[in-house]
């Protein structure tokens, strides 16, 4: 009998989700959502000028046919978020249409379920060391941390002051946020902390329109380990970098703790919540604005400006020399070069040419630093720079076998 009962539920879980993936929206399911999006935009997003113009465009083109041919629920839900987007140009604003996820978020949950829940989240973020994906010295005692997300610090504070300590007596600190989606605002709050002045500052000012509130999120007064306020700071960037990890970056930049290096990030500042529509669907609305209290404004749309623009792949390797060139006054030819050889042996050629430019441009009369480049342009099967290369470390020193080793490699390969 007990088989019997759970092959029936398989059975009905089946077809639910079968039903749910063939569903077919009616014109009426369709004005309903249309109506329950305009209400819910006019009531609490963020920009009251904005909620009434998309829902001005969302009920228009209902009346227009628009979206009468469209009856695929993920569909529909796609062009109503082009259509709000348009507008808004807020990526955190979005449609979504997942009755399963909804169906259990309607649940009641006892207390020892939720417990069991938050424990296994934990656990899970443990195991990705809540984004401290990894934390090194690199050649030059330059520090580098891989920051994946921005975890909650009722979990994660002790990977924080891990990291930070680890890193503290460094001479200077990439932070990479290339991969990093976001997360919550008390991790950007804790970081940014370690360099600030103790003194606590306002690190973002917050307006709530439905309710009038402004609310405000200061550095910390208090932390674990020593503040790096006046440690030369690079932030890299990329298209993917969003939310909390924009809101760091925004932070840090126009407080001129950093340097950012890479590309303009994804562009999503405004903090949001999800709110159930119905059974099938949800809208995520960005309710509160952030402001940033030197430059009063955000990244909203636009997303953070690096202050050294280039692509993804290049921005550690930029980032690198500039602090080298930043922190290093003794010996920084043989540091340089060392840092480029580790590249080479990395297979990871095209920066290892990037930071043998650099030594030559800055020691143009040091043979070693063209011979290396040499190596690295014909690594990378470029014999013409490499002959270019190794002429210019023969001409600097004419003793060189390895440079006349390698001009004659190259003729004969011609």
């Amino acid at each position: 009998m007990r088989k019997q009962i759970m092959l029936f539920l398989l059975v009905f879980m089946s077809l639910t989700n079968l039903r749910a993936q063939h569903k077919e929206m009616t014109k009426h399911e369709k004005k309903e959502i249309i109506k329950l999006i305009s209400k819910n935009l006019l009531e609490t997003y963020i920009d009251l000028d904005v909620a009434k113009e998309m829902t001005l465009v969302i009920n228009s083109n209902l009346k227009s046919n628009k979206y009468k041919s469209i009856t695929n629920p993920d569909s529909f839900t796609k062009i109503i978020n082009q259509d709000l987007q348009k507008i808004s140009k807020d990526l955190h604003l979005k449609l979504k249409y997942d009755p399963k996820k909804i169906a259990k978020s309607n649940l009641d949950i006892s207390e020892e379920m939720k417990i069991k829940k938050e424990k296994m989240m934990v656990m899970k973020m443990a195991e990705i060391n809540y984004g401290f994906s990894e934390v090194k010295v690199l050649n030059g005692n330059i520090g580098y941390l891989n920051l994946r997300m921005f975890a909650d610090t009722t979990y994660a504070k002790d990977a924080v002051t891990s990291a930070m300590n680890f890193l503290n007596n460094t001479n200077a600190i990439i932070i990479d946020l290339r991969e990093n989606g976001g997360g919550v605002p008390s991790m950007m709050q804790l970081l940014s902390s370690y360099f600030m002045d103790a003194k606590p500052v306002v690190l973002s000012n917050f307006y709530e329109r439905k309710t009038n509130k402004n609310t405000q999120l200061f550095s910390l007064k208090s932390i674990d380990g020593k503040r790096m306020n006046n440690k030369p700071l690079y932030i890299l960037t990329s298209k993917k970098t969003f939310s909390a990890a924009e809101a760091f970056t925004y932070t840090l930049k126009h407080f001129d703790k950093a340097i950012v290096v890479g590309e303009v990030t994804k562009g999503g500042a405004n903090r949001t919540r999800t709110i159930n529509l119905n059974s099938d669907f949800s809208i995520a609305v960005p309710y509160i604005k952030t402001i940033h209290p030197i430059t009063n404004s955000n990244w909203e749309g636009k997303g953070v400006q690096p202050n050294i623009n280039t692509n993804e792949k290049e921005a550690f390797v930029i980032a690198y020399i500039e602090a080298i060139n930043k922190t290093v006054t003794r010996n920084k030819n043989n540091i340089l070069n060392s840092i480029g050889y580790s590249m080479l042996q990395e297979k990871s050629i095209d920066e290892a040419i990037i930071v043998f430019k650099e030594n030559v441009k800055l020691f143009p009369e040091e043979s070693n630093s063209w011979d290396s480049l040499g190596e690295a342009y014909f690594k990378n099967q470029d014999k013409e720079n490499a002959f270019i290369s190794y002429e210019r470390a023969l001409k600097l020193n004419p003793k060189s076998e390895s440079a006349k080793e390698m001009i004659q490699k190259i003729k004969s390969l011609k």
